[in-house]
């Protein structure tokens, strides 16, 4: 195999492959010149060209996630690796595996004038799971030191919890010279550990069930597959048991869970309250979207409360943890099977009562509501094809789509481990890049697509890729929540803008659609979804601007709370 002269980089190079990474997400540069091309020459490796280094950083994300195997991304020395941090620091809050290789100048020209040179070590040092250097010029004694630091690094990233590794590569001229790879590494490549209850633990779980009569079960973020329904048989059963999700959590029955945790908690009043607050609260999974349930729980402590998951950190979101369980949810589950249901109650049942009242209220106020940000999400979840992914970007996009009952044979992804804005295009690309054989729809806000247009800049967008853009007119989050809305600077947040959707369509070749009343947007829907000949994909712009959207949610709510259909 011919590729880079510099032998260290090549063991690198091939490290990756021996842990799994089969796919690399680079952007153009020089000193990173060395791993492009021993990158590019590994038979194993498929090479991905994205030149804005946010917008790869995403795309490996998305990559990563999909395929649930790491992902390298590579760039040169300077500003650019600065822009990968958004991506990493979601991807270690969500715990993706990303390889991070920096290329940087030699150590001894750092902080010494030289052109596109900053302090790289330790860059990512607050959201990264491990940090590595490689030696500045290996011996060979170093390079045996080299490969161990890279098998170590690459060992980190795989191991559970996942997360993004960070290897700073110090590199000197030249760089673009090549050779036969003369020796190949092989190093220890530790297997994926999974811990399980002990004793203890056992006892300890056995006993707050058996004498919690309210029990409490919040899931959050899961990727598809990762936790079935059929794991949580020996919960679905008991009366006793309340399971809120959201529809992030890629969970569904319909009988028993409850989805939509916003409008179902606007049904519960402050006198009631005490009937629904739990006496054991299991947390497990990702973020949860909801401040509402966040705010329940944090005033209405429960007595116990257990996080159940492999995670990088310890979080007490509820501000009433006990303690932490560091076992997949599907070994709780089955433990908990494994116990006599001595506790009876109806917890659950009440839960799940006030959840089918709030849904046929909303459907109610659905019928008659005027278009809007809400009526248009009602439209658009209606028409999504079987079997497809549905990409959520953030801030009120994510939200609407919490109000609706989660549909059947539909995953859903967003970022919620930091819920930036940033990214969720470039994000919901790499997992459609990684599942062709699927429809990939964004639904993205006005100033989220904006923010990440460069998603757009590269070879690789193609027809099972369909974005949906509520235009709104700017942040329309902010006409929502409690504060900015009644601020006099309430246009600063809001942040309106003039910049046309259509312009960015036809500087990258992207078919474009528009909507502008409900009447429309029902018009539009096969037009949207058919595939077209050129193979590129489509956009669609849902034009809802004009509109006082805020008044339109704010009376669903205010309708919710009345508790009448």
């Amino acid at each position: 195999m011919n590729t880079t002269k510099i032998s260290h980089v090549a063991h690198l190079i091939e490290i990756c492959a021996q842990h799994g990474v089969t796919k690399v997400v680079i952007s153009p540069g020089s000193r990173n010149a060395p791993l492009i091309i021993g990158f590019d020459a590994h038979p194993k490796i498929e090479v991905f060209l994205v030149h804005d280094e946010r917008s790869a950083a995403f795309v490996a994300l998305g990559m990563a996630e999909q395929t649930k195997s790491p992902v390298a991304l590579t760039c040169t020395s300077g500003s650019a690796p600065v822009n990968y941090a958004p991506a990493i620091s979601e991807a270690y809050y969500r715990n993706i595996p990303l390889v991070v290789l920096t290329a940087d100048r030699p150590v001894e020209l750092i902080d010494q004038g030289d052109g596109q040179t900053i302090r790289q070590k330790n860059l990512y040092q607050n959201f990264i799971k491990g940090s590595y250097e490689l030696p500045n010029f290996p011996s060979k004694n170093e390079r045996i030191l080299s490969d161990e630091i890279a098998n170590e690094a690459l060992n980190m990233a795989v191991q559970i919890p996942k997360g993004p590794v960070h290897i700073n590569v110090p590199l000197a001229e030249p760089l673009y010279e090549t050779q036969e790879l003369s020796t190949v590494p092989i190093l220890a490549i530790n297997e994926p550990q999974s811990n399980a209850l002990s004793k203890t633990e056992k006892s300890e779980i056995s006993e707050a069930w058996h004498s919690a009569p309210k029990k409490l079960i919040l899931i959050g973020q899961f990727d598809p597959n990762a936790l079935s329904i059929e794991a949580l048989d020996s919960v679905l059963g008991d009366p006793s048991v309340a399971i809120l999700v959201e529809n992030t959590s890629n969970l569904r029955h319909f009988q028993r869970i409850c989805h939509s945790i916003d409008r179902t908690l606007a049904l519960i009043s402050d006198q009631e309250m005490h009937n629904y607050s739990p006496d054991l609260l299991v947390t497990m999974g990702g973020a949860i979207i909801s401040k509402k349930i966040k705010a329940f729980l944090r005033k209405n402590k429960a007595a116990v409360n257990y996080r159940v998951g492999q995670f990088l950190f310890e979080e007490d979101t509820y501000q009433s943890l006990t303690r932490s369980f560091n076992v997949r949810p599907t070994a709780f589950f089955n433990f908990i099977g494994s116990l006599d249901k001595t506790v009876t109650s109806n917890f659950g049942g009440k839960w799940k009562q006030k959840d089918f009242l709030a849904n046929e209220i909303h459907t109610n106020y659905l019928e008659e509501a005027p278009f809007s940000d809400l009526k248009a999400f009602e439209l658009i979840l209606d028409t999504i094809p079987d079997d497809s992914n549905l990409h959520m970007a953030n801030s009120s996009v994510v939200r609407y789509c919490q109000l609706f009952n989660p549909i059947r044979g539909v995953s859903y992804y967003s970022n919620r481990g930091v819920s930036g804005i940033d990214g969720s295009t470039s994000t919901a690309l790499g997992i459609a890049i990684s599942s062709p054989e699927k429809l990939n729809l964004l639904i993205s806000g006005d100033t989220s697509f904006f923010y990440d247009s460069n998603a757009f800049w590269n070879n690789y967008l193609s027809s099972n890729f369909r974005v949906l853009v509520i235009n709104n007119g700017g942040g329309g989050i902010f006409k929502i929540i409690d504060g900015p809305n009644q601020s006099p600077q309430a246009h600063h947040f809001v942040a309106e803008f003039n910049a046309k959707i259509k312009s960015i369509c036809e500087a990258f070749n992207v078919h474009y659609l528009v909507a502008n009343s409900a009447r429309e947007l029902e018009a539009v829907f096969h037009n949207f979804y058919e595939i077209k000949e050129d193979g590129r994909p489509v956009l669609l712009e849902v034009n809802t601007w004009e509109i006082e959207n805020e008044k339109v949610l704010k009376n669903y709510f205010k309708k919710i709370a009345k508790g009448t259909p």
